[in-house]
């Protein structure tokens, strides 16, 4: 995701009663801005305002007709979250008072320097940008969750545990008007039976900001107890920041009623009171084990499916009843049906994920239980399985990591934008630590985690300031001293989480300058201790650093880059990390080009 120009994506508008330094501001400020209004007094700049609603205002402080300080306090009246400069030629308590009064963002002394009023203006246009872009991400994670409303069921739940909202769906389930069941404990809903301690680890997730799988039983207001299978989703607020709970409901009351049926059948079909016991424990045993049901032969002819079984896969009550189970899963048929034969051999149960299609050959996965059926002479009579689908949890897993990849990136590139370094430098440096990472060995789960995370490495510049940031030259050793902090600055940012994104993040930003040889910095880690993920990205960090033009330097030549990576071989850089990285340079320096501007 490209970041927009701050400055360029932002309206501005200029109040300046004084023609001769509006004549010195505007050629330096206009070109770099979207649009910039201009007013000579506050009167017509709040008309201005009125009209055009700019993102930003610059304004004098004593003009005709009316003042910086009263048009301010009127803007923020009807806007009260629009960034305000204030330029001014006086220094007493008096304006700085007035100045706090109206909420000023930023005072800036006349006579007027561009450089630093422009340096002001884009530092407010880069948090607008953020928080656009912010906006816009939680606007994509907003809809997601409104298509989930639309037809699951769901209860929101906060870190206290209580009901923080719950949707139409799942109130009309429980017969409970909204606003009766909001800010009620979650508790109150649980049918209250002696097993209660059995969701003692669901109220632990909730306190530790935990997911959690399990079975509800829940009370409706006329005293019905429904049976649900439930799945707890923690949702991180980062203005709070706390947790709220999603908590995603399949209503199996249905199956739990299912016993009945089945010792219908083991009435008519059994002969003896002996062999009726027997059956309808395996068959208690096994709905106890999951949502949907079928019943089939070894040879795989289904005898009989549940009505959630049946709706899953897109058929009508009896349609698959004499067609083969196996045939439903034909990209894994031929291993599923061996090793149902081997549980059956082990006389054992089999639990698997599964991948299914349905009549219109939609992709359904599934955890599934396979449990033999024996005769009291041993010999197999059919195979229950059990089939809880997470087809749609699959979904909303992957949407909520596309959605945290993305706002990783998007910080990342926020980082490098106010170090004025080019978005590309963040894209190389995350395919520079994917290849080696590949050519390392990790697996394509690592490779995968540590390419999004690798360019929240510098994140931690964000709490740098511009001058030494952005100093051309050498930096003095306090200067220096400030510097290195944004490691451990980055790596407070991603808190203490155990998430895997975050906790990655965490590592990549603050250990990224740890040297091999226990020389570099925040505290000094050495050899294994460092996290191969900060050992990586420490050697794709420097080559894309020797290799670019940087404020305070120009970009090295190829072959002095590589004679300076073979000296730092066993002192900064993994001997063996660096040793991959030459002996496939050319695939390095490939990524470098085509991801260079």
């Amino acid at each position: 995701m490209e970041l927009e120009n701050p400055l360029e994506s932002c309206t501005v508008l200029y109040v300046e009663d004084e023609k001769e330094i509006r004549n010195y501001v505007i050629p330096f400020l206009g070109p770099r801005v979207k649009t910039l209004w201009i007013a000579e007094n506050g009167k017509v700049g709040l008309k201005l305002f009125e009209r055009h609603k700019p993102d930003i205002v610059v304004t004098d402080l004593k003009m005709p007709k009316m003042d910086g300080i009263k048009m301010s306090k009127m803007i923020r009246a009807e806007d009260p979250e629009i960034p305000i400069v204030l330029t001014a030629s006086y220094s007493d308590q008096h304006h700085l008072f007035a100045a706090i009064d109206a909420k000023i963002n930023a005072f800036i002394r006349k006579p007027v320097k561009v450089n630093e009023l422009i340096r002001t203006v884009e530092d407010l246009a880069k948090k607008i940008t953020y928080d656009r872009a912010k906006r816009r991400v939680q606007a994509t994670m907003a809809q997601h969750y409104l298509a989930i409303e639309e037809e699951a069921l769901l209860i929101y739940i906060d870190d206290e545990g209580r009901i923080k909202q719950i949707n139409d769906s799942m109130a009309l389930r429980l017969n409970y008007p909204i606003d009766l069941l909001v800010g009620e404990p979650f508790e109150s809903l649980i049918y209250k039976d002696h097993h209660f301690h059995r969701y003692d680890s669901l109220f632990e997730a909730i306190g530790k900001g935990d997911s959690w799988h399990g079975e509800l039983h829940l009370i409706t207001q006329l005293d019905m107890e429904l049976t649900f299978k439930a799945t707890l989703i923690p949702l991180y607020d980062t203005e709070t920041p706390t947790y709220q709970f999603m908590m995603l409901l399949e209503d199996i009351t249905e199956l739990v009623n299912y016993r009945k049926i089945l010792k219908n059948e083991l009435d008519e079909t059994q002969d003896t009171l002996h062999e009726k016991i027997h059956f309808l424990e395996q068959y208690q045993n096994a709905i106890n084990e999951g949502t949907a049901i079928c019943r089939f032969l070894e040879d795989g002819t289904i005898l009989k499916t549940d009505t959630r079984f049946d709706s899953i896969f897109g058929f009508k009550p009896n349609q698959l009843k004499r067609r083969s189970f196996y045939q439903l899963c034909p990209n894994i048929e031929a291993v599923l049906k061996r090793h149902v034969a081997e549980a059956i051999e082990r006389r054992s149960i089999l639990r698997k994920r599964i991948r299914c299609q349905d009549k219109e050959h939609v992709l359904h996965v599934a955890d599934s239980v396979f449990i033999p059926i024996y005769k009291i002479n041993g010999e197999i009579e059919e195979i229950i399985s059990i089939h809880n689908d997470i087809t749609d949890i699959i979904k909303l897993n992957e949407e909520i990591k596309t959605t945290q990849k993305e706002l990783l990136y998007i910080l990342g590139e926020v980082a490098e934008s106010r170090s004025r370094e080019t978005g590309n430098h963040v894209k190389r440096v995350a395919e520079y630590s994917r290849l080696l990472a590949q050519l390392a060995g990790l697996s394509d789960e690592d490779v995968e985690l540590l390419s999004v995370v690798a360019p929240m490495h510098d994140v931690g510049k964000i709490a740098i300031p511009d001058e030494i940031l952005l100093k051309k030259g050498e930096l003095t050793q306090e200067e220096f001293a400030i510097m290195k902090r944004h490691a451990l600055i980055g790596g407070e940012l991603f808190g203490h989480s155990e998430r895997p994104f975050m906790k990655a993040a965490r590592i990549v930003a603050s250990e990224h300058h740890e040297n091999f040889d226990g020389s570099g910095y925040p505290i000094g880690k050495r050899g294994q201790d460092i996290h191969i993920f900060g050992r990586i990205v420490a050697i794709a960090d420097v080559f894309d650093a020797l290799s670019m033009d940087r404020v305070y330097k120009n970009g090295w030549k190829t072959d002095e880059i590589i004679d300076y990576m073979k000296k730092e071989r066993g002192k900064k850089f993994d001997p063996h990390l660096i040793d991959l990285f030459l002996e496939h340079i050319d695939l390095f320096l490939e990524i470098r080009k085509n991801l260079t501007r």
